[in-house]
Protein backbone atom coordinates (compact mmCIF):
# COMPACT_ATOMS: atom_id res chain seq x y z
CA UNK A 1 0.00 0.00 0.00
CA UNK A 2 1.06 3.30 -0.77
CA UNK A 3 1.62 6.27 1.94
CA UNK A 4 -1.53 7.92 1.10
CA UNK A 5 -3.09 5.17 1.30
CA UNK A 6 -2.07 3.74 4.72
CA UNK A 7 -2.60 7.26 6.27
CA UNK A 8 -5.77 7.37 5.32
CA UNK A 9 -6.66 3.96 6.35
CA UNK A 10 -4.73 5.05 9.94
CA UNK A 11 -7.41 8.13 9.95
CA UNK A 12 -10.62 6.31 8.76
CA UNK A 13 -9.75 3.64 11.79
CA UNK A 14 -9.69 6.56 14.43
CA UNK A 15 -12.57 7.85 13.07
CA UNK A 16 -14.75 4.87 13.09
CA UNK A 17 -14.74 5.02 16.52
CA UNK A 18 -16.05 8.84 16.93
CA UNK A 19 -18.97 7.29 14.43
CA UNK A 20 -19.97 4.66 16.12
CA UNK A 21 -20.75 6.86 19.28
CA UNK A 22 -22.27 9.28 16.86
CA UNK A 23 -24.56 6.51 15.90
CA UNK A 24 -25.40 4.88 19.04
CA UNK A 25 -26.91 8.29 19.47
CA UNK A 26 -28.62 8.47 16.30
CA UNK A 27 -30.15 5.47 16.78
CA UNK A 28 -31.52 5.91 20.04
CA UNK A 29 -33.24 9.64 18.76
CA UNK A 30 -34.75 7.97 16.22
CA UNK A 31 -36.27 5.11 18.17
CA UNK A 32 -37.41 7.56 21.00
CA UNK A 33 -38.77 9.57 18.31
CA UNK A 34 -40.54 6.41 16.30
CA UNK A 35 -42.06 5.38 19.95
CA UNK A 36 -42.72 7.77 22.36
CA UNK A 37 -43.72 12.02 22.21
CA UNK A 38 -43.57 14.07 24.79
CA UNK A 39 -47.57 14.85 26.32
CA UNK A 40 -47.71 18.22 25.90
CA UNK A 41 -45.66 21.03 23.87
CA UNK A 42 -42.93 22.90 25.20
CA UNK A 43 -43.17 25.25 23.10
CA UNK A 44 -46.80 26.11 24.12
CA UNK A 45 -45.80 26.18 27.52
CA UNK A 46 -45.37 30.52 29.26
CA UNK A 47 -41.43 30.55 29.45
CA UNK A 48 -40.13 30.45 33.38
CA UNK A 49 -38.14 33.45 34.49
CA UNK A 50 -34.82 33.38 32.86
CA UNK A 51 -35.78 30.84 30.42
CA UNK A 52 -33.41 32.40 27.61
CA UNK A 53 -30.45 33.02 29.77
CA UNK A 54 -30.57 29.51 30.72
CA UNK A 55 -30.82 28.12 27.27
CA UNK A 56 -27.79 30.60 26.40
CA UNK A 57 -25.93 29.33 29.82
CA UNK A 58 -26.52 25.35 28.10
CA UNK A 59 -25.90 25.85 24.73
CA UNK A 60 -22.33 27.99 25.91
CA UNK A 61 -21.74 24.97 28.41
CA UNK A 62 -21.92 22.41 25.66
CA UNK A 63 -19.77 24.76 23.05
CA UNK A 64 -16.85 24.54 26.17
CA UNK A 65 -16.98 20.85 26.09
CA UNK A 66 -17.23 20.29 22.58
CA UNK A 67 -14.10 22.81 21.95
CA UNK A 68 -12.23 20.92 25.02
CA UNK A 69 -12.70 17.46 23.37
CA UNK A 70 -11.48 19.29 19.67
CA UNK A 71 -8.37 20.35 21.31
CA UNK A 72 -7.41 17.10 22.79
CA UNK A 73 -8.43 15.69 19.86
CA UNK A 74 -6.38 17.97 17.39
CA UNK A 75 -3.36 16.98 19.58
CA UNK A 76 -3.49 13.73 19.09
CA UNK A 77 -4.82 12.52 16.33
CA UNK A 78 -1.15 13.05 14.37
CA UNK A 79 0.21 10.70 16.75
CA UNK A 80 -2.62 8.17 16.72
CA UNK A 81 -2.48 8.14 12.71
CA UNK A 82 1.33 8.18 13.03
CA UNK A 83 0.99 4.91 15.38
CA UNK A 84 -1.46 2.58 13.54
CA UNK A 85 -0.01 3.77 10.15
CA UNK A 86 3.69 2.47 11.29
CA UNK A 87 1.55 -0.87 12.30
CA UNK A 88 -0.24 -1.05 9.17
CA UNK A 89 3.37 -0.40 6.92
CA UNK A 90 5.21 -3.05 8.60
CA UNK A 91 2.31 -5.76 8.46
CA UNK A 92 1.97 -6.35 12.44
CA UNK A 93 -1.52 -6.24 13.43
CA UNK A 94 -1.61 -4.58 16.61
CA UNK A 95 -3.99 -6.62 18.58
CA UNK A 96 -3.55 -5.51 22.22
CA UNK A 97 -4.14 -2.05 21.16
CA UNK A 98 -7.32 -3.01 19.05
CA UNK A 99 -8.66 -5.46 21.98
CA UNK A 100 -8.52 -2.35 24.08
CA UNK A 101 -9.98 -0.01 21.88
CA UNK A 102 -13.01 -2.34 21.26
CA UNK A 103 -13.77 -2.62 24.83
CA UNK A 104 -13.48 1.34 25.41
CA UNK A 105 -15.85 1.50 22.75
CA UNK A 106 -18.45 -1.28 23.38
CA UNK A 107 -18.34 0.41 27.70
CA UNK A 108 -18.47 3.68 26.41
CA UNK A 109 -21.40 2.73 23.65
CA UNK A 110 -23.12 1.42 27.08
CA UNK A 111 -22.88 4.42 28.98
CA UNK A 112 -24.12 6.51 26.07
CA UNK A 113 -26.91 4.48 26.04
CA UNK A 114 -27.62 4.56 29.62
CA UNK A 115 -27.20 8.29 30.12
CA UNK A 116 -29.43 9.05 26.74
CA UNK A 117 -31.85 6.86 28.74
CA UNK A 118 -31.42 9.44 32.00
CA UNK A 119 -31.88 12.43 29.87
CA UNK A 120 -35.06 11.19 28.32
CA UNK A 121 -36.31 10.48 32.10
CA UNK A 122 -35.21 13.71 32.83
CA UNK A 123 -36.15 15.75 30.13
CA UNK A 124 -40.05 14.39 30.65
CA UNK A 125 -39.82 14.95 34.08
CA UNK A 126 -39.10 18.49 33.60
CA UNK A 127 -41.64 19.41 30.88
CA UNK A 128 -44.41 17.98 33.01
CA UNK A 129 -43.05 19.89 36.53
CA UNK A 130 -43.13 23.15 33.85
CA UNK A 131 -46.12 22.56 32.70
CA UNK A 132 -47.74 21.84 36.05
CA UNK A 133 -46.23 25.07 37.38
CA UNK A 134 -47.58 27.17 34.44
CA UNK A 135 -50.78 26.37 35.58
CA UNK A 136 -50.43 26.78 39.27
CA UNK A 137 -49.67 30.77 38.37
CA UNK A 138 -53.59 30.92 38.36
CA UNK A 139 -54.33 29.78 41.78
CA UNK A 140 -51.45 32.70 42.67
CA UNK A 141 -54.14 35.18 41.07
CA UNK A 142 -56.77 33.51 43.42
CA UNK A 143 -54.61 34.47 46.75
CA UNK A 144 -52.70 30.80 46.79
CA UNK A 145 -49.48 30.70 47.63
CA UNK A 146 -47.29 28.33 45.30
CA UNK A 147 -44.18 26.84 45.95
CA UNK A 148 -41.96 24.34 43.94
CA UNK A 149 -39.36 21.79 44.61
CA UNK A 150 -39.85 22.16 48.69
CA UNK A 151 -37.14 19.81 49.95
CA UNK A 152 -37.76 17.05 52.51
CA UNK A 153 -36.08 14.09 53.84
CA UNK A 154 -34.32 12.43 50.75
CA UNK A 155 -37.15 13.55 47.97
CA UNK A 156 -38.98 16.66 46.91
CA UNK A 157 -42.05 18.00 47.10
CA UNK A 158 -43.04 19.23 43.19
CA UNK A 159 -45.40 21.78 44.39
CA UNK A 160 -46.84 22.83 47.34
CA UNK A 161 -50.14 25.07 47.54
CA UNK A 162 -51.33 26.69 50.37
CA UNK A 163 -54.57 28.91 50.79
CA UNK A 164 -57.50 29.01 53.41
CA UNK A 165 -58.97 25.61 52.44
CA UNK A 166 -56.21 23.85 53.20
CA UNK A 167 -52.62 22.86 52.19
CA UNK A 168 -52.31 20.68 48.89
CA UNK A 169 -49.32 18.39 47.84
CA UNK A 170 -48.98 17.98 44.49
CA UNK A 171 -46.85 15.30 42.57
CA UNK A 172 -46.49 15.75 39.11
CA UNK A 173 -45.74 12.69 36.62
CA UNK A 174 -44.24 12.95 33.42
CA UNK A 175 -45.64 10.06 31.19
CA UNK A 176 -44.50 9.65 27.48
CA UNK A 177 -47.45 9.09 24.79
CA UNK A 178 -46.77 6.15 22.86
CA UNK A 179 -47.10 6.55 19.17
CA UNK A 180 -48.68 2.35 19.19
CA UNK A 181 -51.46 4.07 21.77
CA UNK A 182 -51.80 7.17 19.69
CA UNK A 183 -52.96 5.27 16.43
CA UNK A 184 -56.31 4.53 18.68
CA UNK A 185 -57.25 7.75 19.10
CA UNK A 186 -57.50 7.85 15.34
CA UNK A 187 -59.27 4.58 14.90
CA UNK A 188 -56.52 2.88 12.93
CA UNK A 189 -55.38 0.73 15.93
CA UNK A 190 -56.23 -2.56 16.97
CA UNK A 191 -58.93 -2.00 20.05
CA UNK A 192 -62.22 -1.04 20.56
CA UNK A 193 -61.82 3.03 19.93
CA UNK A 194 -60.02 3.70 23.47
CA UNK A 195 -58.41 7.22 23.60
CA UNK A 196 -54.09 6.30 23.14
CA UNK A 197 -53.95 9.56 25.82
CA UNK A 198 -56.19 8.72 28.04
CA UNK A 199 -55.65 7.06 31.68
CA UNK A 200 -58.11 6.41 34.35
CA UNK A 201 -58.32 5.52 37.88
CA UNK A 202 -60.44 2.31 38.86
CA UNK A 203 -59.64 0.09 42.26
CA UNK A 204 -56.25 1.66 43.49
CA UNK A 205 -54.58 1.38 39.90
CA UNK A 206 -53.50 3.94 37.35
CA UNK A 207 -55.30 2.29 34.02
CA UNK A 208 -52.45 3.70 31.12
CA UNK A 209 -53.53 2.61 27.19
CA UNK A 210 -50.84 -0.35 27.17
CA UNK A 211 -50.09 -0.47 31.14
CA UNK A 212 -50.80 0.10 34.76
CA UNK A 213 -49.39 1.76 37.78
CA UNK A 214 -50.01 2.10 41.58
CA UNK A 215 -46.71 3.24 43.03
CA UNK A 216 -47.28 7.41 41.87
CA UNK A 217 -50.58 6.81 44.65
CA UNK A 218 -48.57 5.75 47.03
CA UNK A 219 -46.02 8.20 46.58
CA UNK A 220 -48.50 11.06 46.58
CA UNK A 221 -50.16 9.54 49.50
CA UNK A 222 -46.67 9.25 51.32
CA UNK A 223 -45.22 12.64 50.41
CA UNK A 224 -48.73 14.58 51.62
CA UNK A 225 -47.79 12.54 55.17
CA UNK A 226 -44.61 13.76 55.08
CA UNK A 227 -45.72 17.83 55.11
CA UNK A 228 -48.61 16.78 57.57
CA UNK A 229 -46.09 15.67 60.08
CA UNK A 230 -43.45 18.41 59.40
CA UNK A 231 -46.37 21.63 59.23
CA UNK A 232 -47.88 20.14 62.26
CA UNK A 233 -44.19 20.05 64.22
CA UNK A 234 -43.17 23.58 62.87
CA UNK A 235 -46.13 25.40 63.27
CA UNK A 236 -47.72 23.49 66.76
CA UNK A 237 -50.89 23.67 65.18
CA UNK A 238 -52.85 20.47 63.40
CA UNK A 239 -52.14 20.61 59.67
CA UNK A 240 -53.50 18.01 57.38
CA UNK A 241 -52.14 18.36 54.01
CA UNK A 242 -53.86 16.59 50.93
CA UNK A 243 -52.08 14.86 48.39
CA UNK A 244 -52.85 15.65 44.31
CA UNK A 245 -51.87 13.63 41.66
CA UNK A 246 -51.08 15.96 38.39
CA UNK A 247 -50.47 14.21 34.79
CA UNK A 248 -49.64 17.22 32.22
CA UNK A 249 -50.99 16.39 28.94
CA UNK A 250 -52.73 13.32 29.58
CA UNK A 251 -56.84 13.28 29.45
CA UNK A 252 -57.85 11.92 33.05
CA UNK A 253 -60.78 9.65 34.03
CA UNK A 254 -62.19 7.74 36.95
CA UNK A 255 -64.32 5.01 37.09
CA UNK A 256 -64.04 4.35 40.96
CA UNK A 257 -64.03 7.33 43.68
CA UNK A 258 -60.27 8.03 43.96
CA UNK A 259 -58.42 8.89 47.24
CA UNK A 260 -57.77 12.21 46.67
CA UNK A 261 -57.94 14.07 43.50
CA UNK A 262 -55.98 13.04 40.18
CA UNK A 263 -56.22 15.31 37.36
CA UNK A 264 -54.58 16.72 34.43
CA UNK A 265 -52.33 19.71 34.56
CA UNK A 266 -55.25 22.25 33.63
CA UNK A 267 -57.91 21.00 36.07
CA UNK A 268 -55.31 22.44 38.69
CA UNK A 269 -56.99 26.05 39.13
CA UNK A 270 -60.55 24.75 38.62
CA UNK A 271 -60.31 21.81 41.64
CA UNK A 272 -57.93 23.32 44.43
CA UNK A 273 -60.39 25.56 45.34
CA UNK A 274 -63.41 23.83 45.45
CA UNK A 275 -62.13 20.81 48.28
CA UNK A 276 -62.61 22.06 51.53
CA UNK A 277 -59.94 19.87 53.46
CA UNK A 278 -58.95 21.85 56.29
CA UNK A 279 -60.35 25.81 56.93
CA UNK A 280 -57.31 27.96 57.63
CA UNK A 281 -57.02 31.56 59.27
CA UNK A 282 -55.11 34.07 57.98
CA UNK A 283 -52.96 33.70 60.84
CA UNK A 284 -52.25 29.96 60.26
CA UNK A 285 -51.62 30.09 56.60
CA UNK A 286 -48.80 32.86 57.11
CA UNK A 287 -47.62 30.21 59.87
CA UNK A 288 -47.26 27.80 57.33
CA UNK A 289 -46.37 29.85 54.59
CA UNK A 290 -43.55 31.29 56.98
CA UNK A 291 -42.05 27.33 57.51
CA UNK A 292 -42.33 26.54 54.09
CA UNK A 293 -40.40 29.84 52.70
CA UNK A 294 -37.88 29.24 55.14
CA UNK A 295 -37.28 25.62 53.81
CA UNK A 296 -36.96 26.80 50.39
CA UNK A 297 -34.32 29.44 51.27
CA UNK A 298 -31.91 27.17 53.13
CA UNK A 299 -30.84 23.18 52.83
CA UNK A 300 -31.20 23.30 56.50
CA UNK A 301 -34.22 20.96 58.16
CA UNK A 302 -36.32 24.34 59.36
CA UNK A 303 -39.16 24.27 61.68
CA UNK A 304 -37.60 20.51 62.62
Amino acid sequence: MTDFSNSMLSLAIILSSMFAIVGVMYGLLKYRDATVKLPVDREQLARIPAYGLQQQIQDLQMDLIGSMLMGAMIVSLPFAVSSLKAHITVGQFPWISVTTGLIGLAYCGFKTWKNFSKLTKLRLGHTAEIATANELIGLQALGYQVFHDVQADGFNIDHLVVGKNGVFAIETKGRHKRNKDLLQTNGTGLGSGKKGYQVFYKDGRLNFPSWTETKPIEQAERQAKWVSQWLTKATGSPVAATPALVFPGWYVTSQSKPPFPILNHKQLVGTIPTLKTQALSQQQVDTIVYQVAQRCLSKSEAGK
